[in-house]
């Protein structure tokens, strides 16, 4: 554990400079906006100071998956990496939890930081809830949303190693990566489908508790029976990549 905590500490550090640049930025664009709102400019347009940067995620964190890798080639750290007595799963776990931990302080001071200074303006126009619904709702999407970013992240860094094993062409042979990595995760979604029928959907009404906030009981179920075979190719694909990792020195030298 002392190991992985260390390639954990070194892809934190590697990511510091970036993420207080990317942190400040969006305060600033926050103070911006207040300063703006209070010169005349509606008070909705306060919603850009959480939605811009949260749409922004989307492309960085794309970017950041890839770059985290790169990184170690460009300075060739790798082969330092690779020499050490880890598994490759450490490496390619250690840099998910790392963007993990990016993304959890990106997401705290977007939000944190409009609550501070937009909050007001934000309640003259918001529906009113209980704070307790707010953070366990918040809470429930968090968490989705970092197993979205986990497949991502390891959708990219298979393609990446795959890519860094060909002497040619990475870029394409990245791309195709994806697409096939994609439609091989798809496939094995449909065909499990049958197996985990037995599963049954979860009522996403009751999981979020809309009725605390006024709303029509209506259902709303999530069916998981497609979603557990995507979920198990992408944990495949997971242990594909660290065993590359591993073998990586052997087959590019």
């Amino acid at each position: 554990m002392s190991k992985f905590l260390r390639l954990l500490r070194k892809d934190l550090e590697a990511s510091r400079w970036p993420l207080g640049i990317l942190s400040g930025l969006i305060l600033l664009f926050m103070l911006f906006v207040r300063y703006k709102i209070s010169t005349g400019w509606a008070l909705e347009s306060a919603t850009i100071t959480v939605v811009l940067p949260l749409m922004f995620f989307a492309p960085w964190f794309v970017w950041q998956s890839f770059q985290t890798l790169r990184s170690e080639w460009k300075e060739d750290t790798v082969y330092t990496l690779l020499v050490l007595p880890v598994p490759g799963w450490y490496i390619t776990l250690a840099k998910l939890v790392g963007l993990f931990v990016e993304y959890t302080i990106l997401l705290a001071v977007t939000l944190g930081g409009a609550s501070l200074i937009l909050g007001r303006i934000f309640l003259e126009f918001t529906p009113t809830a209980p704070i307790s619904w707010i953070i366990r709702n918040g809470f429930i999407v968090y968490l989705i949303s970092l197993g979205i970013l986990a497949s991502v992240v390891i959708f990219i860094q298979l393609a990446f190693v795959v890519s860094k094993m060909v002497g040619r062409f990475q870029g394409l042979v990245a791309l195709w990566v994806l697409v096939l990595a994609n439609w091989l995760v798809g496939q094995m979604g449909m065909l499990l489908e049958p197996v985990f029928r037995w599963v049954p959907p979860i009522p996403l009404e009751r999981v979020f508790r809309l009725d605390q906030v006024g709303l029509e009981p209506q259902r709303f179920d999530y069916h998981l029976a497609p979603k557990i075979g995507i979920w198990l190719g992408t944990i495949l694909l997971f242990i594909l990549t660290a065993w590359l990792m591993e073998h990586y020195v052997e087959i590019n030298d």
